[in-house]
């Protein structure tokens, strides 16, 4: 249970990689601030719990506060009180992590860590200050969890789509380089509570073993609008299937006069999430 409740949170972007394509250009830096995004975890026909994505604009002088959390639920939290919770600070001029929080509680287990982001004081690398595990020279414009989930939204999709391509994003977890592998596999009409929605498949490549058997045993579907938003996610673990499905998408400000499947979600959704 702490594992896949652990990555159906970081399912939304962590995932279990190797190596990948180039990607030594310039990219536009993500424009999803002001949006939530609100999902319910369900195991089979049960539901375990809910998780949240938000991108939202820092008063602080943070830039943009992105957080995912995920909690469990009903009849769950009598064996598991589950409470994961990852945010950042994202650069809006750069796109890059200023710093980082992973803050994770299963029952009476506690971990916590910050990480700072030194992107500026070197011309040939960065550098990452760990609470837990101290200074880490690292390359040039690395990114955490968060941003490269960003990152990849903004400029890979339509990428990968055209190209075929696996897209590769270079990012700093869990005290190391961790090379986020995500591979384009097709498109699919997805049920949802919004009725069906044409969507584009990725599948993030796990690591066969332990809790997965197949190196495509996770997938993500982004809706297939100028706007990509995560409508679903599914993780075929071992122990059976956990899906992490959308049920309300705000974001209070729309660039576009078309009404895209972003300004339909927000039109559609109502609220039932806890």
């Amino acid at each position: 249970m702490f594992y896949f409740k652990k990555n159906i949170l970081i399912s939304i972007i962590i995932f279990s990689i190797l190596d990948g394509a180039s990607q030594d250009k310039s990219f536009e830096v993500p424009d999803f601030c002001g949006e939530t995004m609100h999902y319910r975890l369900k195991y089979g026909i049960f539901n375990i719990g809910f998780a949240s994505i938000s991108c939202l604009e820092d008063s602080m002088e943070c830039g943009a506060n992105i957080k995912a959390e995920a909690h469990s639920s009903g009849w769950v939290k009598i064996f598991k009180d589950l409470d994961y919770r990852f945010e950042c600070c994202m650069d809006l001029a750069t796109g890059l992590p200023n710093s980082s929080i992973r803050n994770l509680r299963d029952g009476r287990y506690n971990h916590y860590n910050k990480l700072i982001f030194d992107q500026y004081s070197r011309n040939d690398s960065a550098i990452v200050f760990s609470q837990i595990s101290g200074k880490h020279v690292v390359q040039k414009n690395i990114h955490d969890i968060l941003t490269g989930f960003y990152h990849f939204r903004e400029n890979f999709i339509s990428e990968s789509v055209n190209n075929g391509e696996d897209v590769v994003i270079k990012t700093f977890f869990m005290g190391k380089i961790w090379d986020l592998r995500i591979r384009y596999s097709g498109e699919e009409i997805i049920n949802t509570k919004y009725g069906q929605l044409a969507c584009h498949k990725f599948n993030p490549v796990t690591v066969i073993g332990r809790y997965f058997h197949n190196d495509d045993d996770m997938s993500i579907w982004f809706s297939k609008d100028s706007i990509p938003i995560p409508v679903k996610i599914r993780l075929n673990l071992k122990i059976g299937s956990i899906n992490s499905e959308l049920v309300e998408y705000k974001k209070p400000k729309h660039k576009s006069s078309k009404l895209t499947t972003q300004e339909k979600l927000v039109v559609m959704t109502q609220t039932d999430f806890p």
